[in-house]
Order: C-alpha cells, then sequence, then structure tokens
C-alpha cells in the first residue's frame, strides 16, 4: 500500500509539502496540489482519515444514540431506514457509525460517555426526544456536536431534524375518511406517549374537531386493555389510524379480525406485508437520516423538515 512517502518521493516534494496537498492547502500551489493528487491516484493511496481526525482530538465517527431499549425488544424498522440514509450520507464524508443502544437511561449514559473520553467521538446523532434526557443533557454540558431526529422538548435550542407530525397526522385522518368507508377513526398509540405520537394525535384531533366528529385515543400497554375493550365503550368507532409500524404489528391480530380500515405511520417492510400502499404514511426515514447528517456537518442551520408521503 502506498504511503505518503512514497508519493513524497514521486512528486519530488517534502513529506509535509505532499500531505498539505492532499489536504488542498491553499499554501501549496494549484498546480503542486494537481500533480500530488495525480500521483497518489496512480499509486493507489488511500487516506487514513481517522489519524487526520485524531490529530485534532477526535476521530472519524458519528454516534448514534438509541432510545432506552430492552435487550428482548424487536428492531425498529424505522431505526434501521434511518441508518441508511445516515450510512449513505457519511461515506462522501469518511465517517463512520458507532452505535449507543442499553436498556437503561444509566446505561445509554455511560455508553455514550465511553465514546466520548474513550473512542474519541464528538458528533452525535440521537434517535429520540424526552424531556429531563441525561443524554441530552451530557451532550449540551460538553459542548458536543448533536443533532436530534425528532422535535426537542423543554426549551431547548438543540438542532434538529423531523417531519411536520401535526400536518401527517391531519391528512392521515383526512385520507382515511376520503378514501374509505369510515366515518369515526379511533387513534392508536403507546402508552410511553412519545413526542412524535402526541403531534399525529394532535393532528388527528384537529382533523376531527373541524368535522364536528369526537376524537377517540386508545394507548398500548402490556397486559393493558385490548382494542375490542375500547370498541365496547364506543361502539360508533369504525377504522383506525395507528402511530407507529411497530405498534401495528404488535396488535395486527386484534384488528385484523374486525375487519376495520387501518392507516399506518411508517412505510416499512413490516406494513407493507400487512397493509395495502394507500393505508401507509411514508415518514421517508432514508431522506431523515441523511437530513441529519447533513445538518451535523454544516452548522448553519438549526433545522430541517423532512417531507413525508400519502399514497392514494
Amino acid at each position: 500500500m502506498a504511503t505518503i512517502k512514497n508519493i513524497a518521493q514521486a512528486a519530488g516534494v517534502s513529506v509535509s509539502t505532499a500531505s498539505r496537498a492532499l489536504n488542498n492547502n491553499p499554501r501549496i500551489s494549484a498546480k503542486t496540489r494537481q500533480r500530488v493528487q495525480e500521483i497518489a491516484d496512480q499509486l493507489g493511496y488511500l487516506p487514513n482519515y481517522n489519524a487526520q481526525n485524531l490529530t485534532r482530538g477526535e476521530s472519524n465517527m458519528v454516534g448514534l444514540i438509541f432510545p432506552v431499549t430492552s435487550d428482548t425488544a424487536p428492531a425498529n424498522p424505522f431505526h434501521i431506514d434511518l441508518m441508511r440514509g445516515i450510512s449513505v450520507a457519511l461515506k462522501p464524508r469518511h465517517y463512520e457509525m458507532v452505535v449507543a443502544i442499553a436498556p437503561t437511561a444509566g446505561d445509554l449514559l455511560a455508553s455514550v460517555k465511553s465514546m466520548v473520553t474513550q473512542s474519541k467521538v464528538h458528533k452525535f446523532l440521537v434517535f429520540y426526544t424526552i424531556e429531563n434526557d441525561p443524554v441530552t443533557s451530557y451532550l449540551r454540558k460538553n459542548k458536543l456536536d448533536f443533532v436530534v431526529i425528532g422535535h426537542p422538548t423543554g426549551h431547548h435550542p438543540d438542532r434538529y431534524v423531523d417531519n411536520d407530525n401535526v400536518a401527517a397526522g391531519e391528512k392521515a385522518t383526512a385520507h382515511l375518511l376520503a378514501y374509505h368507508p369510515a366515518k369515526h377513526p379511533a387513534f392508536l398509540q403507546l402508552a410511553d406517549n412519545w413526542v412524535y405520537e402526541q403531534s399525529r394525535r394532535q393532528g388527528y384531533e384537529k382533523c376531527l374537531e373541524s368535522r364536528g366528529i369526537k376524537p377517540l385515543v386508545w394507548y398500548y400497554q402490556e397486559n393493558g386493555t385490548t382494542v375490542e375493550d375500547f370498541l365496547a365503550k364506543h361502539p360508533e368507532i369504525d377504522s383506525f389510524l395507528c402511530s407507529d409500524d411497530l405498534l401495528l404489528v404488535r396488535i395486527n391480530d386484534q384488528l385484523q379480525s374486525l375487519g376495520y380500515p387501518i392507516a399506518c405511520y411508517n412505510n416499512s417492510r413490516l406494513v407493507g406485508m400487512l397493509l395495502k400502499d394507500n393505508e401507509r404514511v411514508d415518514m421517508q426515514p432514508r431522506k431523515l437520516g441523511q437530513a441529519a447528517v447533513e445538518l451535523l456537518f454544516e452548522r448553519d442551520d438549526h433545522h430541517r423538515i423532512v417531507d413525508f408521503k400519502i399514497y392514494d
């Protein structure tokens, strides 16, 4: 494998000049930079980007911080698609991904601290937003670069990428009413009440209230009330809007036995196996991942909003 010393010898320049030329240092003439780069290409030189970054005190890695996740929890297809978009956007920047995932908040914070102190990771993408989060508090306190995927909570001016989940909630509800024999849809969500669920529910409520229809919300929790229990109290329900694909998979047996129209967020393969195209709301997680990386490296912007798609 060619080294920087081989390139310097072939170009007839010093090692320091060759290094500066390969890094497009303006102190080196354009002619010399071009010649050194051509020789590097001919020799098949591959720069060590990690070593270059470490000289600046940080690695060429971006930390991906997942929400607290139990060891038995299924993989979230939305997160997988986020990572695919992130990987595409990191490649031309010569950065790699490293993941922090843990079953408790304390373990997650310890993992992130280890990334910073031992692996010199100084850039992060946070896959969740919650109130009083110790991880993002640590990132802020230590002035580390990070972008939140989702809408920030509280009064912190964190940079973020997100969908317009309120609009997605409103339009998905209107779509369900327009394209299916539905007059009174219910909103189904997790008892955790994630920020994205709150926003989608707000849009759902806005749509129904504009039509004079009472919103009805069911909260899923293990060993809690079933959808059938909920329907027994609200027989007017004739359709469902599900807050995300993992929830749909968890309660699919209950829903399919009813035969009611269903619309669901996230156009993952899981949802594709269960619903028709026109019942899926695509939040475009790959584009969210790419936008998050762009924002992380281009600090001029505070946030970016990625479109969603509803298929007719």
